[in-house]
């Protein structure tokens, strides 16, 4: 490839996103998910990855190209590309791309969870310019076995094949998103990843069998484990399957010398193999989960089964061990626990074995016979659908689900520093100690510590989104939507929301109806997340309304939420926050809806600031020639209209004189937001300019002083909201 291409060496690090690369490397996995709905894409990974900057060159002149190695490379291909094989080095042409951090606090951070499985960048576009002549056949053999099964899953398991597709085959393309959102609220949705559970099934159950065949211990053993480490692999060689798989050939090996077998040991190895691969799986939460849950069993188990001895309470036992363990990792990345899945696991667990064995039975069946094969899925659907309906009815429960927020590092050092004392005080736990203990630390990783009045400007891409609350805890929302993202608040909006603790909005304000500042206020109205409470929403008060106005206060009323308006001149006081309508007026008729934008003065003591919408052009104008005198000086102003050339003109400017200028606005939007000249006209007065595009989600202590940008490309380390550039800002009384 090297002289193929005549390419020098460089590091990684100068690669440029969305510059075209020709990418050579192996063929580890190729993976086939949906695209917009309705197509197919195929997404290829390559390992042991050598790629260079440019296109295909010329071969008859050398071009100037600079070669650099990455661990791993995922390539979207384009439609209609002939697949390689697996274990083929491939030469791929396309534009590369870098995964994004998270931008804001609770996101999901898609570069930490790649980086984690030795995937450094992505390739858009991927084109297939050359072929090797070999390949991997055992894991073509197995791939080929896998969409089979898949396919034969598909035919006798109708609408419930997805879950046993990801249930046996570590294949979650086919299952439905609603099931999974419903699993993983619930608690249960570990019985949809390869794990202990399904390894000890499949590989006991195989051992046996080929025991009562006869055979000798030494073949039944050697036999099961190349069978079951066959299956990992095809499964798709999760960080808890290999545990899994590891612990059962260790276990099969002692049992073959005749030796002992100490689970810590076993897991202990295993860890230690897997973390010298990739030594970032450490910080994998499916990795902490999976080593959790037998640590929980193998430490926390022993204790509280000699503590207590009940009958009624020895069944929940193992559940909480496992819980007191992986809490904290569950916290830190979910932000909430379902209170009743300790009841749920009680029914899943044991009907687990039952559904796996049905479904493999029905998968034997259909390669006879389809309707013989459908005839045998029956029970398999029957207790699908019972779990279904458990999940529903704990839905429904009151307390279901409890939104603690993520715990900050030291609350977590803190709660397993209690742990380990407990550990090793364990003989001395009585019942009364033990819940004493365990309540002590679960308070200290559960308790929320704010910080007092904030204002957070989210990263909403081409949007507005700003959350402020008050020193009492009580949230005001001021817009949240966006023309660029797509489920707003399912992606961002409430994984902020619960991260922070957050149960309950007080009030909503909606500046005006363009749906770059209300498409995730539509969304949590319409499919509202019933765990997330709206006390109020607040609307301009306008003469003549439009069908989007209308449409929002329908949905509104629909979901039994107070519904209403301010006009200029009209306050509102939340705790220690002074909300002041400064505009529209309410009997004046506006031009278009952002004319008629909803303008807030905020008042907090020391701290003020100025939230305009999209005001601009000539209602700016206008606006600002009546800026009350009093109100000048203040300490932010969100720039109107995510900083067009229209909006925070010289005139609104010199009356407001503001220390800080937030815009909010996405990366490379078609508007050119933030204009040049705004942001001339903000240096000019002396502003410090913070843009989202630019920085992320950014948060203003307003007791403080400080301005907040969390540093969230460290936050495989420690959560998002701890790490910050602070910098403060000097207070000005009115």
């Amino acid at each position: 490839f090297t002289a193929w291409m005549d390419c020098p060496w460089e590091p990684l690090s100068q690669e440029a996103p969305g510059s075209n690369v020709i990418v050579l490397g192996t063929v580890g996995q190729i993976e086939e998910k949906e695209k917009d709905g309705q197509q197919r894409q195929y997404i290829i990974s390559l390992h042991t990855v050598t790629f260079c900057n440019g296109t295909s060159p010329d071969k008859n002149r050398k071009q100037n190209m600079t070669e650099k190695k990455a661990k791993g490379v995922l390539c979207y291909m384009e439609e209609g590309e002939v697949l390689p094989l697996y274990g083929e080095r491939v030469v791929i042409e396309g534009k590369a791309e870098r995964f994004q951090h998270s931008r804001n606090p609770g996101g999901f951070d898609v570069c930490d969870y790649y980086r984690a499985k030795g995937v450094e960048f992505y390739v858009t576009n991927a084109k297939i310019v050359k072929r090797g002549e070999t390949y991997n056949g055992y894991r073509q053999a197995l791939s080929v076995c896998r969409q089979k099964m898949s396919a034969l899953l598909s035919q006798v398991g109708g609408e419930d094949a997805g879950i046993l597709q990801a249930m046996l085959l570590g294949d979650k393309n086919a299952l439905s998103p609603d099931i999974r959102k419903l699993y993983q609220e619930n608690g249960i949705s570990h019985i949809l990843a390869i794990s202990g559970l399904h390894i000890s099934f499949l590989g006991l159950g195989l051992y046996r069998v080929l025991r009562k065949l006869w055979l000798p211990v030494p073949a039944a053993g050697i036999l099961s484990g190349i069978v079951l480490l066959s299956y990992v692999v095809m499964a798709g060689g999760s960080p808890s399957s290999w545990r899994a798989g590891m612990m059962f050939v260790f276990g099969l090996v002692a049992e073959i010398t005749g030796r002992s077998c100490h689970r810590m040991t076993l897991l202990s190895v295993s860890a230690l193999i897997l973390a010298v691969g990739r030594p970032l799986l450490l910080l994998q939460s499916g990795f902490l989960l999976s080593y959790g849950a037998i640590l929980g069993l193998e430490l926390m188990y022993p204790i509280l089964e000699q503590t207590w001895s009940s009958r009624g309470i020895r069944p929940f036992l193992a559940g909480i061990s496992i819980c007191i363990i992986t809490l904290p990792i569950i916290l830190k990345d979910y932000f909430v626990f379902p209170i009743y899945s300790f009841f749920l696991n009680l029914l899943v667990i044991p009907l687990m074995s039952v559904v796996m064995a049905l479904g493999l039975g029905a998968m034997a069946g259909g390669m006879f016979s389809v309707s013989f094969g459908r005839m045998l899925f029956l029970p398999v659907h029957w207790i699908l659908w019972t779990f279904r309906m458990c999940c529903c009815l704990a839905e429904r429960l009151p307390g279901s689900i409890w939104i603690t927020g993520q715990p900050a590092p030291v609350q977590i050092v803190m709660y397993y520093s209690l742990l380990l004392v407990f550990f090793l005080l364990k003989k001395y736990m009585t019942g009364y100690w033990v819940i004493f203990w365990l309540g002590s630390a679960l308070w200290i990783l559960t308790h929320t510590f704010h910080p007092g009045n904030t204002l957070t400007m989210l990263d909403v891409g081409q949007g507005d989104g700003i959350v402020i609350r008050s020193d009492k805890e009580n949230t005001i929302l001021v817009d949240c939507g966006s023309s660029s993202e797509k489920k707003l608040a399912e992606y961002t909006l409430l994984p902020y929301l619960k991260s922070q603790g957050i149960r309950k909005i007080e009030y909503i304000f909606l500046t005006h109806m363009d749906s770059d500042h209300i498409s995730g206020i539509e969304e949590l109205i319409t499919n509202q997340d019933r765990r997330i409470e709206i006390g109020t929403l607040v609307l301009p008060a306008l003469v003549s309304t439009d069908e989007a106005y209308e449409k929002i206060v329908q949905e509104a009323v629909k979901a039994k939420i107070r519904v209403c308006t301010m006009g200029a001149g009209d306050r509102l006081t939340i705790d220690n926050l002074t909300f002041w309508c400064l505009h529209p007026e309410r009997e004046k008729q506006y031009s278009d809806r952002n004319a008629s934008s909803l303008v807030l003065y905020l008042d907090a003591g020391a701290f003020s600031a100025l939230l305009t919408g999209d005001l601009d052009g000539a209602a700016e104008e206008a606006f600002a020639e009546n800026y009350p005198r009093q109100l000048e000086q203040i300490t932010v102003l969100k720039v109107g209209h995510h900083g067009s050339g229209e909006s925070s003109k010289e005139l609104l400017l010199s009356k407001c004189r503001p220390e800080i200028a937030l815009i909010s606005c996405g990366e490379k939007n078609r508007y050119g937001h933030p204009d040049t000249q705004t942001l001339c006209r903000l240096e000019e007065k002396g502003c410090r300019i913070y843009v989202t595009k630019d920085t992320g989600a950014i948060r203003l202590d307003m007791g403080k002083g400080e301005v907040q940008i969390p540093s969230f490309p460290c936050s495989l380390l420690f959560p998002n909201a701890l790490l910050s550039s602070i910098i403060g800002y000097e207070k000005r009384g009115k």
